[in-house]
């Protein structure tokens, strides 16, 4: 129990102090959106999470102190990110029929941590077509990444269907957000800026959710499979 306990503790401690920091970035984030420069603080309905990480606010005031805590946040959930892609991974591995589907996921997860890791060094305000393309790959490849775990995940039998479901649900989640990204309302209108900032929430708040449900039922096959080679009689 102990083990099972702790092993994943880091991470969940990662997480809280990723948000932590993202909450102070939203309270020092000066004002305006993309639409309308005159509004004051941090609109939930109005302003990407992007936005953030402008070093220069859309009011025109300095954003530095904010860009920094917002960037630090993205840093750390990249390293959870890719600490869960690699702990799911590496136990996935070890079932035949799963081993190359988690293998493919691997890559796209390296992917999409090398893509989030550039949005996070290059603010939108500062070097806008780098952000975009770090964005894409990120984005693009993250769906990749989640499909091919919930079909290790299903092709593992010490896996419950919960785990399968969660990357399954993920996967959906981040098609949709790319589907509305390319097919839903323009951000230029009121209407549009509003679905694509939710959708946007969503889709973080999936991420954060099925993230820590997923360390949960890593760390319990982990154990399992621990406990199981440890009760085997030796030679």
């Amino acid at each position: 129990m102990n083990i099972r306990r702790g092993s994943w503790a880091p991470a969940r401690w990662a997480i809280a102090i990723a948000l932590t920091l993202t909450a102070a970035s939203v309270l020092s984030y000066p004002g305006g959106t993309v639409r309308d420069e005159s509004t004051r603080g941090y609109s939930f309905t109005h302003n990407f999470l992007s936005d953030l990480g402008n070093t220069v606010a859309f009011d025109g005031q300095r954003n530095v102190v904010g860009a920094v805590l917002f960037g630090v946040s993205v840093l750390i959930m990249v390293l959870v990110l890719a600490g869960s892609i690699i702990a799911a991974v590496r136990l996935l591995s070890a079932t035949p029929g799963a081993r190359w589907f988690a293998r493919l996921a691997a890559v796209a997860g390296a992917l999409v941590c090398a893509g989030f890791l550039g949005v996070a060094l290059t603010p939108a305000d500062r070097a806008w077509r780098l952000h975009m393309a770090f964005s894409m790959v990120a984005f693009r490849s993250f769906p990749a990444a989640t499909a091919l775990l919930a079909v290790a995940t299903v092709r593992d039998g010490r896996f419950r269907a919960r785990a399968a479901a969660g990357w399954m649900t993920l996967t959906i989640v981040l098609a949709g957000l790319i589907a509305m990204t390319h097919f839903g309302p323009s951000a230029d209108t009121e209407h549009g800026l509003v679905t694509q900032v939710i959708t946007q929430k969503i889709m973080a708040v999936s991420v954060l959710v099925i993230l820590w449900v997923e360390s949960r039922e890593t760390e319990t096959v982990s154990s399992r499979t621990l406990l199981s080679r440890l009760n085997q009689p030796a030679g």
